[in-house]
């Protein structure tokens, strides 16, 4: 598991550094560096799998797009032009990735310094280049009629996207693993209450009740492509309604659909990272998820949270309240820039009744600060 990560030279981090944890939530103003902190994992993934990582940083494709050098490079490296990034083992062991701009402004791909070779199975940073990874980014697929096939990428390597976090093969991995009896869930945790199968696709469905009751879904392939139907069971006696498309269907369902995949099928010692889990979602539904991301943390997978939304983050806080997770197990972020606009995060901490130790201004605070207003305080 990654404990830290310090970032230096890289857009807004002149010089930051994070500790993580089993869920690491980022969270603070737009344009304050929380999604610059994610891209430096999805860079060094994106560089090692297309084999590059051992002579440099791959900029673009098929995780991020972060253009050339210059736009990687922050406007604050006045002492060399090195991109630094460090991550933290568990048992202390730091593996540094520098990677020198100079020169190379206009250029894709930055060369390496140094001769640091990354085998994998060695150490625990595996997590981050391994098939136990999954990214599902906010520009997510949704309300479409069909889903692209990837036979390797889903079958052999497991993934739930190809390009950019998109989640466009979701429906193509709950086809095959939905059902498949060599598939369980292996942690108790994360069963929902209604339901103890560790059927992954009973699981997806009654975590997607949470967001929309009643739903059901069904993940079929028709012809070349993939599709996700869904079906309303009918209260008391009344009809069920079936086949329903994507696009005929609230537009949360099928965009919260490759995030609940995504945790529900993690096994522990996995890597996730999450953009925004609560676009589109009703609060009740942000704060179910929440609740299941916290419960999935707790199974022993680590996830990087970025979100905007305080019924995500009060969610945690409830589950760290209600014990479903611990509260060391939590790291949480909030980002601001200083008068330089460098990125400045500042660690939250909390008491094990989940309530908030250093308070920072704007902290989700505009509800009680609209409510003052409105109320002449």
């Amino acid at each position: 598991m990654i404990t830290k990560l310090k970032i230096a030279n890289f857009k807004s981090h002149k010089n930051t550094e994070l500790s993580a944890g089993n869920l690491t939530l980022l969270t603070g103003m737009n344009s304050s560096g929380k999604s610059s902190v994610l891209q430096s994992l999805l860079l060094l993934r994106q560089s090692f799998k297309k084999g590059r990582l051992k002579d440099g940083l791959d900029l673009n494709e098929p995780l991020c797009e972060i253009g050339l050098g210059d736009d990687a490079l922050s406007r604050f490296a006045t002492d060399n032009h090195i991109i630094s990034f460090i991550l933290q083992e568990e048992n202390g062991e730091n593996w540094n990735f520098q990677f020198n701009v100079e020169g190379k402004y206009h250029d894709t791909f930055i060369p390496k310094t140094g001769s640091e070779i990354l085998e994998l199975g060695k150490h625990s940073l595996d997590i981050l280049f391994s098939n136990d990874f999954q990214y599902i980014s906010s520009s997510r697929w949704a309300n479409i009629n069909s889903y692209p096939p990837d036979s390797y990428a889903v079958e052999t390597e497991k993934q739930i996207s190809l390009k950019n976090g998109q989640g466009e093969l979701v429906a193509h991995f709950l086809n095959y693993y939905g059902e498949s009896k060599n598939f369980s869930i292996i942690s108790k945790l994360i069963l929902h209450p209604n339901n103890h199968s560790s059927n992954l696709l009973e699981q997806v469905v009654e975590w997607e009740k949470e967001i929309s009751p009643r739903i059901s879904i069904k993940a079929e392939k028709k012809f070349d492509k993939f599709e996700i139907e869904y079906e309303y069971k009918g209260a008391g006696d009344n009809q069920p309604i079936q086949n329903l498309k994507s696009k005929n269907i609230g537009f949360g369902i099928s965009y919260s659909l490759p995030v609940v995949a995504a945790l529900l099928s993690a096994k522990p010692g996995a890597l996730l990272i999450i953009e925004n889990p609560e676009a589109h979602l009703h609060p009740r539904g942000q704060s179910k998820l929440a609740e299941l991301i916290a419960l999935v943390a707790q199974s022993g997978v680590q996830i990087f949270v970025e979100t905007h939304s305080d019924h995500i983050f009060n969610g945690i806080r409830k589950a760290i309240s209600q014990k479903k997770i611990d509260k060391d197990k939590v790291k949480v972020h909030f980002f601001e820039l200083n008068e330089e606009n460098i990125s400045v995060p500042t660690e939250i901490h909390f008491y094990d009744n989940g309530r908030i130790v250093n308070y920072k201004e704007g902290l989700f605070d505009q509800f009680d600060n609209d409510l003052d207003e409105l109320l002449g305080l």
